[in-house]
């Protein structure tokens, strides 16, 4: 049976991964330019703030002296609080795209019941990639401890090799090889970056802040890598779990903020200040300390204000950043947000000199050779992560290619992921099939979009919208990168 009707356009009843319900336009063309300024200041805002919380130093519990703000659990609920302040954001949205029916009403989309519904199984297997968010990002913060903001943000690279190898045993994707000397040149610059960091501890620099010694740096740095490898997990357990839910991003996101933030408040923060650590009180981490803090430093106050806002921010801006600038730009604004975080904390440690806001020094310095090596791993980096996104560019061309040899038409586009297929629904843009199945297929790619596998919007798609992941995984287990098989009724 073919795949088009008697006028020779898509017949999307003929497919089972395709059967769309029109969504009004919400809103105005955007301006990409502000987009991009306001998408890089807030992701820079985060990567600068979180660093910047623990070279604060002051008095909480007033037993103890002074100490810095070395607290990553406390940084880690308000992780989840930020995520948390994605369901306004969701609410706002519902609110603003359900459309009206005659008589001025809101209508009702039209789901199936069992994802209208959206039962307490879908919500509850959520908690799975809420742990490995949890994991992942406490690892993160527990690294920064003990290495430079800048060493971390370069080391959040490594995120492309885990994703690609989680794929590759657990997905079953396949890559080319550009793709794969991208991850090579990822691989070389991630040993560069080390190399430097470890040179950076062992030379003590004399203009250096209060320093890790070589073996916490490495310590920090394992951390760091570790972390990526429990978030590419997770992207595949969101991939697994969610691909089917048939909820909204920020939906998801704020359900696994309230499953991290009820798991960190409730019951590990607790037995953290009762088992045994470095922190006031020879306990792991002291919170009673931490809030006796925040109330005594305004400084510190503002630099957390500024921390949420970040996550708050970058909550909402992602989404379009996908839609209006794609996964690309995704790629670049890791690196811009590497290199403005690294010249903000030089500028901080310079600028405020050794006694900083009058309790050491804040930011990172110049450590010479050992920066001028960081450097170059640097434009290691941001080839390997340009090489990689060229790959990936490469694989969908060829799909797409291999489509068209088949009379296949493609309408628009190949989305860059389920979540910038999503918006093209939103948007009330017909997606081509091609574009389905390349969504599905580069959703776990290394620039953070395995995390839109967290569900499509609610009332984007009528009843039959996709294949399953699986019968999707089917075709690239079928020895070919691009070749595509379609699924028809």
């Amino acid at each position: 049976m073919g795949f088009t009707g008697p006028d020779n356009a898509i017949d999307p009843q003929r497919y089972v991964f395709l059967s769309w319900a029109p969504r009004p336009q919400l809103g105005p063309m955007v301006n990409k330019t502000a987009l991009i300024v306001s998408f890089l200041g807030v992701i820079t805002l985060g990567g600068v703030t979180n660093k910047f919380a623990y070279q604060i130093k002051d008095v909480g519990d007033p037993a103890y002296p002074a100490h810095y703000f070395k607290k990553p659990w406390f940084l880690e609920l308000l992780m989840f609080i930020g995520m948390v302040m994605s369901f306004p954001l969701h609410w706002a949205i519902q609110a603003c795209s359900k459309p009206k029916v005659a008589d001025g009403s809101q209508s009702e989309p039209l789901l199936p019941e069992e994802v209208k519904d959206r039962g307490w199984k879908i919500r509850a297997l959520i908690f799975l990639p809420a742990m490995g968010d949890l994991v992942g990002s406490i690892l993160s913060f527990t690294g920064l401890v003990y290495i430079s903001n800048s060493t971390a943000q370069m080391l959040g690279s490594s995120i492309i090799i885990m994703v690609a190898v989680n794929s590759y045993i657990f997905l079953g994707r396949r890559y080319n090889s550009i793709q794969y000397a991208g991850m090579f040149i990822v691989l070389s610059s991630l040993l560069i970056v080390g190399y430097a960091a470890d040179m950076a501890a062992r030379d003590k620099h004399p203009q250096g802040q209060q320093g890790a010694s070589a073996s916490e740096q490495a310590f920090g740095m394992f951390l760091c890598v570790l972390a990526r490898v429990v978030n590419s997990i997770q992207f595949v357990l969101e991939e697994k779990v969610m691909g089917e839910s048939g909820l909204h991003p920020f939906e998801v996101t704020g359900t696994e903020g309230v499953y991290g933030l009820l798991m960190t408040a409730c019951v590990i923060m607790p037995i953290l200040a009762r088992i045994p650590g470095s922190d006031v009180g020879g306990v792991y981490e002291n919170t009673e300390d931490s809030l006796l803090m925040i109330q005594r430093n305004g400084t510190l106050d503002l630099v957390l204000i500024f921390y949420l806002l970040g996550l708050w921010g970058l909550n909402a801006l992602g989404m379009m950043v996908m839609k209006h600038l794609g996964s690309v730009f995704r790629a670049v604004s890791r690196n811009m947000q590497a290199l403005f975080v690294w010249l903000i904390d030089m500028a901080l440690f310079y600028g405020l000199g050794s006694k900083g806001f009058g309790y050491g020094p804040v930011g990172e310095p110049w450590n010479g050779t050992a920066s001028w090596i960081q450097v170059v791993g640097f434009v290691f980096m941001t080839v390997g992560v340009f090489v990689y996104a060229y790959g990936n560019a490469v694989q969908q061309v060829k799909a797409a290619q291999q489509e068209e040899l088949k009379g296949i038409p493609s309408p628009i586009p190949v989305a860059h992921s389920m979540r910038e297929l999503a918006l093209d629904l939103d948007e009330g843009m017909m997606p081509s099939p091609l574009a389905v199945i390349a969504a599905e297929f580069n959703q776990d790619n290394a620039f953070g979009d395995a995390e839109a596998s967290r569900g499509l919007r609610a009332g984007s798609l009528t009843p039959g919208a996709f294949a399953t992941p699986q019968s999707l995984r089917q075709r690239h287990r079928s020895g070919s990168n691009a070749d595509f098989a379609m699924v028809g009724l």
